[in-house]
């Protein structure tokens, strides 16, 4: 059953009252009431009765004769268009629709029934009908999703948007909590150093026969002498030399010291740990911290706008309804970065299926937008009802191309690399190599290049992506195995590039006939957890490329400065391939080499160009 809804109101009531408008004895609103309700998805049969029960109530009955011989022709022609092409369009409406009027007129003129039309006033009725037709049609579509919205707060969260902004509070204040815990300890206390004085008495002392005459006076300085030989060992002072004072009232001085040297140990041992615990708590509190800022950004993310973008949302109506599509409903949400999401819950008229992309260009002509169907969306739309997601293009787009040496003697690259291209408009590459070589450091690389992924693919900024995946690493901490990250994301829209690297090579970059390179020297992921991604930018264009290496690329060509050797090679190469620009560059740099691999080597290319128009 079809929605009832203002709009069918609205037109059911035009059609009872249409036939009030009397020029020189026609009634051209009737037809055009009753097509421009026909086509803007009332319901048919109560829009006939109406215009029939109108007609009754206020016209003759020639008239209502007349005019109802009309709105069955051209009800049927369309109808038998609209199950033949499966669609129909609106000016062919209006066009048969215009024909019946004039149509009826010269029946009714061959028939010989009075009338006050002539055969002229029945073309101009058709012409007129026909011009209205098509302008009310218009104009009727555009209606339900005009209303102004400017003096109510736009645009709203949609469904669960407030409970994600809860959990991000909760799971921030979690962060905080987890942070206030942490007490990073350098040095020991005078606690501490107590407890170990007690130890070493307690373990030495208590079997020794001088015991009483040490510990038992009331006016004895071993406590004062052994604490201060202990805050000397603390402080990395000699112990033959801090041992002055101790020797002098100790009998068993060497053992002292083996004692003081065995607890020494055992405490730093403590120690360790006891930051190593504070170290994973502060990568818990920044994993907490990222789910915080991920739900925060997941609630505002997504923002219907719908009503404030209604004509966008009629147009997009209209366009669906000339192509025979039913829209069953429709949502405009403005995702980050102002890109519009389209969510259309839609199906086809009869059997036709049409493809998502047809539907993804009509779109597109209708809002002045470049739109595509969203990833693992269907590829048809038929007589079923399904939902389907059509996301804002961004101007440029970005193919890459890769090419790998294993170092030789080795049988797998400890190199891994990454490209993808989000839905929000971001072009994302990695690369990262994992030290040393063979299976180890693959399996090293490739933890790092999947964690970058599955967060990339999550929404999250690179910076807090790559902030997530080195307290991972650092928690991780396997055969103090560590890699290096380089990552480059690349908005497609405005070609601003920011590039990111953790321990990597330089990343050059090429405008044209000139190359830059990028560079910057840190520690590999997972060596410390207080450690940041530095962070670069850059302006990319159609045309230029992006090219990243591994340290096996730049530091075994024995040239005076191996960044400037590469970016020659790289500004000489002439190909708009991006898979043979790589190949290119790594059979040059093999020719510096003579050949040999002395470590993985992997070039990482990827070419920017303008997004074709479907």
């Amino acid at each position: 059953m079809k929605k009832f809804d203002v709009k069918q109101l609205l037109l059911c009531i035009l059609a009872v009252l249409s036939p009030r408008f009397v020029i020189g004895g026609i009634y051209p609103l009737v037809p055009v009431v009753f097509m421009t309700g026909f086509l803007s998805g009332v319901n048919r049969s109560l829009l006939f009765l109406c215009s029939i029960g109108g007609l009754l109530a206020l016209a003759p009955l020639r008239i209502l004769m007349k005019y109802g011989m009309i709105l069955l022709l051209s009800a049927a022609l369309v109808q038998i268009a609209e199950w033949y092409f499966h669609k129909c369009k609106t000016w062919v409406a209006a066009v048969l629709t215009g024909i019946s009027t004039a149509v009826a007129t010269l029946v009714w003129q061959a028939m010989q029934i009075p009338d006050a039309a002539t055969v002229a006033t029945g073309i101009v009725e058709g012409v007129f009908v026909y011009g209205a037709v098509f302008l009310f049609t218009r104009l009727v579509w555009m209606l339900p999703d005009w209303p102004s919205q400017a003096g109510q707060p736009m645009p709203v969260y949609v469904q669960g948007g407030e409970k994600l902004s809860g959990y991000a509070e909760s799971f921030g204040q979690l962060s905080r909590t987890f942070r206030q815990m942490n007490r990073y300890q350098s040095d020991f206390t005078a606690e501490e150093l107590s407890r170990m004085q007690n130890e070493v008495a307690g373990s030495l002392c208590v079997s020794c026969s001088q015991c009483a005459a040490c510990w038992d006076t009331e006016d004895t300085p071993m406590y004062r002498i052994l604490y201060r030989f202990l805050q000397s060992v603390q402080h990395g002072e000699d112990m033959v030399n801090a041992a002055g004072d101790l020797r002098e009232h100790c009998v068993c001085m060497d053992e002292m010291m083996r004692q003081v040297m065995r607890v020494f140990e055992k405490a730093h041992l403590n120690l360790s740990w006891y930051n190593r615990l504070q170290e994973n708590r502060d990568a818990i509190a920044e994993q907490l911290n990222a789910m915080s800022y991920i739900m925060e950004d997941c609630a505002a993310n997504e923002q219907d706008v719908t009503a404030a973008e209604g004509k966008v949302a009629a147009q997009i109506r209209y366009a669906l309804k000339e192509r025979g599509i039913v829209c069953d409903d429709l949502r405009i949400l403005k995702k980050s970065g102002d890109k519009l999401e389209i969510l259309l819950q839609a199906h086809t008229r009869g059997k036709k299926c049409v493809t998502v992309k047809e539907i993804a260009k009509d779109i597109s002509k209708a809002t002045g937008y470049p739109f595509l169907p969203a990833k693992d969306t269907k590829a048809l739309l038929g007589e079923k009802e399904a939902r389907i997601a059509f996301l804002e293009s961004a101007r440029l787009t970005a193919s890459y191309g890769v090419a790998k040496a294993v170092r030789d003697g080795e049988q797998m690259s400890g190199d891994n690399f990454s490209f993808q291209l989000l839905d929000d408009g971001r072009c994302v590459m990695a690369l990262s190599d994992g030290m040393g070589s063979g299976s180890a450091a693959c399996k090293e690389s490739e933890m790092v290049i999947d964690l970058i992924e599955k967060f990339m693919e999550s929404g999250f900024r690179p910076d807090t992506a790559l902030q997530m995946m080195n307290s991972a690493m650092v928690t991780h901490g396997e055969n103090n195995l560590f890699s290096t990250v380089d990552l480059a994301a690349v908005d497609l829209d405005s070609g601003v590039m920011q590039i990111y690297k953790i321990g990597a090579a330089a990343t050059f970059v090429r405008h044209g006939g000139q190359v830059e390179w990028i560079e910057d020297h840190s520690m590999p992921v997972g060596v410390f957890m207080s450690q940041k991604p530095a962070r670069r930018e850059t302006q990319v264009e159609a045309g230029d490329f992006v090219v990243m290496v591994t340290d096996g690329v730049l530091e075994h060509l024995y040239v005076d400065d191996a960044r400037e050797t590469v970016a020659e090679i790289i500004r000489e190469i002439d190909t708009g391939n991006p898979g043979e620009f790589a190949r290119r560059v790594l059979e040059q740099v093999l020719l510096f080499t003579g050949g040999r691999v002395r470590d993985d080597m992997t070039v990482l290319a990827a070419g920017i160009w303008e997004k074709t128009v479907l």
